[in-house]
């Protein structure tokens, strides 16, 4: 009976292969050796797609870093998983200081193993897209480099996950396959017809044996990862409000640039400034001086040619005269004193008859009428409305009114959402925000908001909610902690943790201050037995958020009392 087992490798790594193929070579197993020299050649996954046999898959440092072997391979360990035998065999390299080649050892047991080659994907993605500026205009060299960088940029995504299906099988190393002892199980497994002979091995290589580390308790698991908390609408400070964006604060207590959502300025109320009246120095004498002597005129004495009588009428007269232009100054004084009085009513009569509402929203009308095509101008008196709005109710009325005018301002579309979300209208504030993506696809903020309400209020549609936070930070402006909502999306209901890993990374990267994220890093490398990594990021957390420390924790991350 001949049965047919396909052998997948690197070409660096034929040695490996010639051995197996001498272990078997007494035998009625046939093999289909499968390899691929370049990316541009079908790859490993597509010439396997129609094999139904067992698949040897021979995973080594040179396997794990060639474009052509690592083309689908998440596909070949998704897809045929039931099929798959994996052998860890050790790779070659040329030393760096001697360019001479050396036997490199292949593992991949723990994180610390996975990460250089996560890395070393990124960094490739990263240094072909740095090299755009140096193709020529010439059509066929742009399209060469694009589908190069598209690949790069595939196995840059799909090198975490590959490698994490491929942990899964626990795979052991040529040599202990090809020992007495294994006697390469996992391809009888396979084989489960198939005869295999005593004396089928030709080698007995001793096992390593590697001691179990001592147990701990594992950490306490958070119980709440995201706190989707009810936001609160607030109008930004005058140099905001000229960018024409609206800001608002949340309620959270968490750090923020980002999509908390982002840090926001609080409103800065500008006290009127009331001048003291000013009044004139009193004069006083020099010191020491205790008279004071007031120069004289000397005139010289009128000569007077009238009688007593005449003497006393005119007096009389004179006295009148003094009168009367006494009471022309008083009537005069009263006059003038009325007349600012009517010019200052007319000057400011919002003072004490109009409110500041109203006199916002008279101002609006007036910006509307008279500009009725400037929507930013329109806008941006709007937000002052809003500022001196006296409830919710009020605000999503001013609002909806512009948004009737003037659909395709998606400011009020975001700006009527968070009100909507502070009192609870869920589905409303959904639908805003979905028409507002269908005049802005890529409008980040509302594609996390949107996120952020699918994965509190609707749960049956989590997978939009991962497209969403996946579309949302690849804009070139997007919340910050969105990488951290995407992280714990790709952990908690993908499944992912290791591609969760690079967005925890990612998340202090941006946010070296995140309450939760060290803490998530903490307990990933705990799961997978990093235990001083883990407690490097544990005593980051609790530095950043001193709730994270209990006895439990402690002893579980190996800390004492600090």
């Amino acid at each position: 009976m001949n049965q047919m087992v396909a052998l997948a490798y690197c070409q660096e790594n034929q040695s490996s292969v010639n051995k197996i193929l001498q272990d078997f070579k007494n035998t009625s197993i046939q093999f289909k050796l499968v390899s691929s020299n370049s990316h541009a050649e079908p790859s490993i996954y597509n010439q396997l797609e129609d094999f139904d046999g067992p698949i040897v898959l021979l995973i080594s440092v040179n396997f794990l870093r060639s474009i052509s072997c690592m083309q689908n391979t998440l596909s070949l360990v998704t897809r045929k998983a039931n099929n798959l035998v994996p052998i860890l065999v050790s790779g070659t390299d040329a030393d760096p200081m001697t360019g001479e080649i050396k036997e490199v050892p292949t593992m991949i047991d723990k994180i610390g193993d996975i990460i250089p080659y996560i890395n070393y994907w990124q960094s490739q993605y990263l240094e072909a897209r740095s090299r755009k500026t140096e193709i020529r205009a010439d059509e066929s060299d742009k399209m060469a480099f694009e589908n190069h960088s598209n690949l790069l940029r595939m196995l840059s995504s799909e090198a975490g996950e590959t490698l994490r299906h491929l942990r899964k099988f626990l795979p052991p190393s040529l040599v202990e396959c090809r020992s007495l002892k294994n006697k390469y199980q996992l391809l009888q497994d396979q084989l489960i017809e198939f005869p295999f002979q005593d004396n089928l091995f030709l080698e007995d290589e001793p096992e390593q044996i590697i001691e179990d580390d001592l147990s701990f308790p594992p950490p306490i698991p958070l119980t709440e990862y995201i706190e989707f908390e009810e936001e609160v609408i607030e109008v930004a400070p005058s140099s905001d409000i000229d960018s024409g964006e609206f800001n608002f604060t949340s309620s959270s207590n968490e750090d923020s640039t980002i999509l908390t959502n982002n840090e926001y300025e609080e409103i800065v109320n500008v006290d009127h400034l009331v001048s003291d009246e000013i009044t004139e120095p009193i004069q006083t004498l020099p010191i020491g001086t205790t008279d004071l002597t007031l120069p004289r005129t000397e005139q010289a004495a009128p000569e007077v040619s009238f009688t007593f009588e005449t003497s006393v009428i005119k007096e009389e007269e004179i006295i009148k005269e003094e009168e009367e232009e006494q009471e022309e100054i008083t009537i005069k004084e009263e006059e003038e004193e009325q007349e600012e009085q009517e010019v200052a009513e007319q000057v400011l009569p919002t003072v004490e008859t109009e409110s500041s509402l109203e006199a916002a929203t008279s101002l609006y009308k007036q910006i509307e009428n008279q500009y009725p095509t400037d929507v930013e101008r329109q806008y941006f008196h709007l937000k002052l409305v809003l500022r001196e709005a006296e409830n919710e109710h009020q605000k999503i009325s001013f609002l909806q009114h512009f948004i009737e005018r003037n659909g395709h301002q998606t400011e009020a579309k975001l700006a009527l959402s968070k009100i909507l979300l502070s009192q609870n209208k869920w589905d409303e504030a959904k639908s805003v925000l979905e028409e507002l993506l269908l005049i802005d696809p890529n409008h980040g903020e509302s594609l996390y908001e949107l996120a952020i309400i699918i994965i509190s209020h609707f749960p049956e549609k989590m997978e939009r909610a991962g497209n969403l936070l996946k579309q949302c930070i690849k804009q070139s402006s997007f919340p910050k902690e969105a990488l951290y909502t995407y992280a714990i999306y790709l952990s908690n209901i993908s499944y992912k943790p290791y591609k969760a890993l690079e967005y925890y990374l990612k998340t202090i990267e941006v946010l070296p201050n995140h309450k939760f994220a060290y803490y998530d890093l903490a307990t990933f490398y705990f799961n997978e037995g990093e235990k001083k990594i883990a407690k490097e990021f544990y005593l980051k957390a609790i530095q950043n958020n001193p709730e994270l420390k209990i006895r439990d924790n402690d002893l579980a991350f190996e800390v004492d009392d600090i």
